[in-house]
């Protein structure tokens, strides 16, 4: 058995351990930017079989060419990702509510395990107050501002329009940084390993200045939400498979409730130019 890897994510040790996995990762550059010999808090174990009983399925979606299925039996949240060549087992991946450490199927495939480390540190870091947040992330001023919408809404388009024309602003990531309600009245933003398409990869955390939910429009315009319509904006952008889950659904209710009494939420009809960046910016800052 390979030495286990552990990463620091917002602040949160997750350690990796299983033969072969944890070389994997320390070779993936995403992950290597996270390397840390602090003591782990979480971790994820890879075993040459993990037995899963039939279960209960609350989900199903697709991850590239895979066939994923979220579902539970009583208090162990289970994922299942079916290979295209059906001669495979299918990976399994298992949690029991409330513990430290979850078990998954050993894999190479480095597709399934980004996947499976994502899902894995959701799982654990909900009843903690974190979660990932499908947004992209600029910082400016030592605050982070969270860009939200649905795939090929713009939010990386505006996200480099305020790099091109915004003095100081820096892209945190671009596709799922981790939001922390902390036990001060802060909510902050974590850069983390998982960026989508866009590598930008940072192990920094930043207090939350605002978030934007962009919609696409003939003209650039901007109005701070009321509290339904903020969650309506954010609960889009949680951990999608979680909202099918009673459990995970209520915990993250719970955090968007403290979220919106802490910070602001927007939303930003925009065209894909300079003065849609410069818009934001100044509600952003000035309001």
């Amino acid at each position: 058995m390979s030495e286990a890897y552990s990463l620091q994510i917002a602040g949160h040790v997750l350690s990796i351990s299983g033969n072969v996995v944890p070389d994997i990762v320390a070779n993936m550059h995403a992950f290597s930017v996270f390397c840390t010999n602090l003591p782990a808090q979480w971790e994820v174990v890879f075993l040459p079989d993990v037995q899963t009983k039939v279960f209960n399925t609350l989900h199903t979606f697709d991850l590239e060419q895979y066939t994923c299925t979220y579902g539970n039996i009583g208090d162990i949240e289970i994922l299942q990702i079916a290979l295209p060549d059906s001669t495979f087992p299918p990976f399994y991946l298992n949690y029991r509510r409330g513990g430290n450490r979850v078990e998954a199927t050993q894999t190479t495939d480095t597709t399934v395990l980004r996947f499976a480390l994502w899902f894995a540190f959701n799982l654990l870091a909900v009843p903690h107050g974190l979660f990932a947040i499908h947004s992209s992330t600029v910082v400016c001023g030592g605050r982070a501002n969270l860009f939200l919408g649905e795939s090929g809404t713009g939010k990386s388009t505006h996200t480099c329009l305020w790099l091109n024309n915004i003095d100081g602003a820096k892209l945190l990531n671009d596709d799922s940084p981790i939001i922390a309600v902390e036990s001060s009245d802060t909510v902050m933003v974590y850069g983390s390993p998982w960026s989508g398409k866009t590598p930008c990869y940072h192990n920094l955390g930043f207090p939350v200045n605002g978030f934007v939910r962009l919609r696409q429009e003939l003209s650039n315009n901007i109005h701070k939400l009321r509290p339904l319509q903020g969650f309506t904006a954010l609960q889009p952008s949680t951990p999608p498979a979680l909202s099918y889950s009673s459990y995970y659904s209520s915990k993250i209710i719970s955090l968007l409730d403290v979220i919106m009494q802490r910070c602001p939420v927007y939303q930003l009809g925009c065209l894909p130019n300079a003065e849609a960046a410069l818009l934001s910016y100044n509600t952003l800052y000035n309001n």
